[in-house]
């Protein structure tokens, strides 16, 4: 039986559709990569168990919503990247089309998180459970109800997708804390592969409240 030797056309093809198929499961769902990036993001802002990001808070858990979301942080469907490029100087047009594309489906969140605290994965049905009325800055004691149910974990998190730029150096990801009524920090962290793994190059906080 003669063996069929394989063209280079059929090598292309092949190639094309394995990119094809990476990149569709990247769409789908979250990959090994995106976890190693917010593993970077997480130890950054709660470095030696302190939030960065507001009054310095002690935790002893980190509070993570089991959803990724897709807002941005100056409106619900359109950023002011002008502004967010001021505070990430590093920032390409690149990274924000592919952040732009990555964030629209949203996904969920699993315990697949390498990192030295104690994290919980929170469903929508538990916060409406706290929250009924969705209102997160409204009640003193829906919080007081929260840290009740979660002592120690400086109010709740939640992350956007991650969007990378073309050549995979570069990683942008939305992270939001809310933490009691009127309480909150909206931050895009601007992280970069290096040869030791990735770590976090430039933080912008867009809003507190």
């Amino acid at each position: 039986m003669k063996r069929r030797h394989q063209t280079g056309f059929g090598k292309l093809t092949i190639s094309i559709l394995t990119i094809m198929v990476a990149t569709v499961c990247s769409v789908r769902g979250q990959n090994q990569n995106d976890y190693k990036v917010y593993d970077a993001v997480i130890r950054h802002m709660f470095r030696d168990g302190i939030t960065q990001f507001d009054m310095n808070a002690k935790i002893d858990k980190i509070v993570i919503r089991d959803r990724t979301f897709s807002e941005y942080s100056s409106h619900v469907e359109k950023e002011n990247w002008p502004q967010v490029k001021i505070r990430l100087r590093s920032l390409t047009d690149e990274t924000v089309g592919g952040y732009a594309a990555a964030r629209i489906k949203e996904n969920e969140f699993k315990m697949k998180l390498d990192i030295p605290f104690k994290y919980i994965l929170l469903t929508n049905k538990q916060l409406d459970m706290v929250f009924p009325d969705r209102n997160y800055d409204g009640l003193t004691a829906y919080w007081s109800e929260f840290y009740r149910l979660y002592p120690g974990s400086g109010g709740y998190n939640s992350f956007s997708k991650v969007g990378y730029d073309k050549s995979g150096r570069f990683a942008l990801v939305y992270f939001v804390n809310r933490c009691g009524s009127h309480c909150g920090t909206g931050t895009y962290v601007l992280v970069e592969k290096s040869e030791g793994g990735w770590v976090v190059k430039e933080t912008a906080m867009m809003w507190i409240s």
